[in-house]
């Protein structure tokens, strides 16, 4: 791999993210992004520390860049919590474009979502290989298991529609709340 000039935003991950780097090959893109935050909120205690325990690194595959399968190497931060009663002495930079656990940025786990919405996993898996984007079916179903519904329980007025969830093959009831339209419950598929 060699390293290449850019000319791109240097904070497409926000504000607080920096892009100083990034090498290509053939098949593959990293881009380099460092953290310039100095401050977080302990997600334990909430009080905020600027106290440096040390960096750690994260590697994230991101939305394809040139049809090339993408991935972000991340360099963020470590925090000491400076909360005498906090039972987290040590705290790791929140990502606004990952949780934790994450393997992929958010943005691209949305767009996994969305066009696997049209296609089985499968399907979905084998159209995401051709535009950059390595994803198993098994893991499109995990993604859509670990979906979580919100309960609105302030809901003045509803809709309900009936929306193929496969054309012509199976179909089921949306529920949608009138005042933002946003969908409240997708309930059993018939067919």
């Amino acid at each position: 791999m060699k390293y290449k000039e850019f000319n791109i935003n240097r904070k497409l991950f926000g504000e607080n993210y920096l892009i100083y780097d990034w090498e290509e090959s053939d098949e593959v893109t990293f881009i380099h992004v460092k953290s310039q935050t100095r401050t977080q909120k302990c997600p334990h205690c909430g009080h905020a520390s600027s106290s440096l325990h040390a960096t750690y690194k994260r590697t994230l595959q991101t939305v394809p860049f040139g049809g090339k399968r993408t991935y972000v190497k991340i360099i963020a931060y470590k925090y000491n919590c400076l909360n005498e009663d906090c039972v987290r002495k040590v705290f790791m930079e929140e990502l606004p474009f990952a949780s934790p656990s994450q393997t992929r940025t958010s943005e691209l786990t949305l767009l996994i979502l969305a066009v696997s919405l049209f296609l089985s996993n499968e399907g979905a898996s084998k159209v995401f290989a051709l535009i950059g984007i390595k994803v198993s079916n098994d893991t499109i179903k995990r993604i859509y298991d670990g979906i979580f519904v919100k309960d609105e329980p302030d809901i003045e007025a509803i809709g309900v529609d009936d929306v193929a969830i496969r054309k012509g093959l199976s179909y089921a009831t949306a529920i949608y709340d009138l005042k933002d339209r946003h969908m409240v419950a997708l309930l059993g598929t018939v067919g």
